[in-house]
């Protein structure tokens, strides 16, 4: 595996704005009346997991998907896609995604720096910090080779408990989240555009604003030391299976000699 294998894991695998709009499902609030407003809004949002007021002020909706005979099951989102489809917010399933999501905005801030608006479309420069996803899903990644290395045979049955407790909402990948130092932090710089129609700011949900506000999540660069580990660590994968096929194919060759 790779720091790519990380997005695939979780195979899930969010100031001033928040008196802008409509954060509060019991307040109402007058629309954002600028870009930056609009983008102070959202980022409110995200924080909060206000879906609502999210899909609100950005295109995070995709495309609704229909059974054979029209009826809607499923809609496609940028952003926060376990949480917004159709079923029951008691779920397990659910309860797990939004535990995992919550924890992972509650250290978001942000910083808005520069703002180029006309009167349909605007680009707002920003900071973004959060912590450090890329380095829990790396350590987390390992943590599941180690289980894999730990166990009997091809530790295929390690990886499937593992995969189990992730998606019946175990702790152990928010465990790893509350131990990261205070340093570990994703401080990234990125240009959020919006467009207006109607008197109405839009904000885009980017792949690099999204990476941002989840904490650097998506990169494909790992941390040095890490990096160390993980190639350590599956050189020991690869050898477990050389030894487990050559273990297989002893076997078959005494049973065909017999």
């Amino acid at each position: 595996m790779n720091c790519k294998t990380q997005i695939k894991i979780i195979a899930l695998l969010l100031a001033d704005g928040l008196l802008l709009c409509a954060c509060g499902k019991k307040v109402t609030a007058p629309t954002p009346a600028t870009s930056q407003e609009t983008v102070e809004c959202v980022m409110e949002s995200i924080k909060n997991l206000d879906l609502e007021t999210l899909n609100q002020y950005t295109d995070n909706y995709i495309e609704t998907y229909h059974n054979w005979i029209g009826v809607p099951i499923e809609k496609e989102y940028r952003i926060f896609n376990e949480l917004l489809q159709p079923r029951s917010k008691h779920g397990k399933q659910y309860q797990s995604a939004y535990k995992l999501d919550q924890k992972i905005m509650e250290n978001l801030t942000w910083q808005i720096y520069a703002v180029r608006e006309d009167s349909t479309a605007a680009e707002i420069d920003m900071t973004i910090t959060n912590i450090d996803m890329a380095k829990v899903m790396e350590k987390y990644e390992n943590h599941i080779i180690e289980n894999i290395l730990e166990s009997p045979g091809l530790g295929f049955a390690q990886f499937i408990t593992d995969m189990s407790e992730l998606a019946a909402g175990k702790d152990t990948l928010i465990s790893y989240i509350d131990n990261l130092e205070d340093s570990d932090l994703s401080i990234l710089d990125v240009t959020v555009t919006a467009d207006q129609e109607n008197g109405k700011w839009t904000v885009h949900l980017s792949p690099d604003f999204i990476n941002a506000f989840l904490g650097n999540m998506y990169t494909d660069t790992c941390t040095e030391n890490i990096e160390q580990h993980t190639d350590e660590l599956e050189k020991k994968m690869e050898d477990k299976m050389n030894q487990w096929a050559d273990g297989i194919e002893a076997k078959y060759s005494q049973l065909f000699m017999e």
